[in-house]
């Protein structure tokens, strides 16, 4: 799958869309558009005798206050910098408005605003124009108005301000955090963090395509050590954390695994307090035996699966010594 396969994928969910505008574009455009209203439009321009010509994703919305005039998003996803970018955006919002013009017309009706939008994810700084005055060496005279104010707005998402990105509240703010990453332990805790705030069923499918999108287009591009490890563990948890939701530790295969075995051994030999280990808030059960032989266990199979001594004993709650120790014996 290529970037910009899952990109038209992610951002042809009317609420990725919504998320986008609302808080990496401008809150204050987002409160005065009907959101409900969205509707895709065709991608492929072609007139007569010509090559077609094809945009990533058009949107298509109506405002709030019921103007009869419409809103035209228009996405273009880049991994690369392309110079001839805002040439393309103002043919594909050409071409938008002549397929409109005959039915707007026609009815007396305004032909719509158009909002053309970059995402871009690649390594170094956007640096072509975004405003078509921009490629004139010749200073702009204060008359001059129409072509000249054509632009488009650019997500540079690997360079976005980190508060921006921090603050953001909508969906599509995790795809730009699995962006910028930095290593398989950060997407690790993204992804917990990201299932305590989608754990709804609404979005079981953006979850899994985000776990193809990674495997396939994030991670091999950025040649980041553990990455197949870090898949394969993604899959089994999306497994299991979509079966119980309201759970929300990001250890959570592992306590689950405990709490099962911890239950067992409650009903087989009498249910005793104690605190279960790592961050679980589940029952406290099991003998204070029983807890020290499943953390053992636990530990034993985290340094399998490549975990580092201090992350486990941090997530299992455990000395540092005693998570070496355990790592000598295997």
């Amino acid at each position: 799958m290529s970037h910009d396969s899952s990109y038209k994928k992610f951002f042809s969910r009317a609420d990725m869309v919504e998320s986008l505008v609302r808080d990496f574009i401008s809150s204050d455009l987002a409160d005065e558009l009907d959101f409900k209203t969205l509707k895709p439009m065709p991608t492929a321009f072609q007139k007569h005798g010509q090559t077609e010509r094809r945009s990533d994703l058009i949107w298509r919305l109506q405002w709030r206050d019921g103007s009869s005039c419409l809103l035209a998003i228009i996405l273009e996803f880049q991994s690369t910098i392309d110079k001839k970018m805002l040439c393309r955006l103002l043919e594909y919002a050409t071409l938008f408005l002549e397929q409109t013009l005959d039915e707007r017309t026609s009815k007396g009706l305004a032909l719509p605003k158009i909002l053309p939008v970059v995402l871009y994810n690649g390594a170094k700084l956007w640096s072509t124009p975004c405003v078509y005055g921009e490629l004139s060496e010749r200073e702009r005279l204060a008359y001059e108005r129409g072509i000249w104010d054509f632009k488009y707005h650019l997500i540079d998402i690997r360079h976005l301000e980190e508060s921006l990105v921090d603050k953001a509240k909508g969906i599509s703010a995790w795809i730009f955090r699995f962006e910028r990453a930095v290593n398989v332990q950060e997407m690790e805790r993204l992804w917990r963090v990201m299932f305590r705030a989608l754990k709804s069923p609404t979005y079981e499918n953006l979850r899994q395509e985000i776990i193809i999108w990674l495997e396939t287009c994030v991670l091999p591009v950025r040649k980041i050590s553990g990455a197949k490890v870090v898949v394969k563990r993604l899959k089994e948890e999306e497994k299991m954390t979509v079966v119980t939701p309201e759970m929300d530790d990001w250890t959570l295969p592992y306590i689950n695994q405990g709490r099962a075995e911890g239950e067992a051994r409650g009903r087989a030999e009498g249910r005793l307090e104690g605190e279960a280990w790592g961050r679980a808030e589940g029952e406290r059960i099991g003998e204070a035996k029983g807890i020290a032989e499943k953390a053992a266990q636990v530990i034993r199979q985290m340094i399998a699966e490549g975990f580092e001594d201090h992350l486990i004993a941090k997530l299992v709650s455990v000395p540092l010594s005693d998570v070496e120790k355990l790592r000598l014996q295997i």
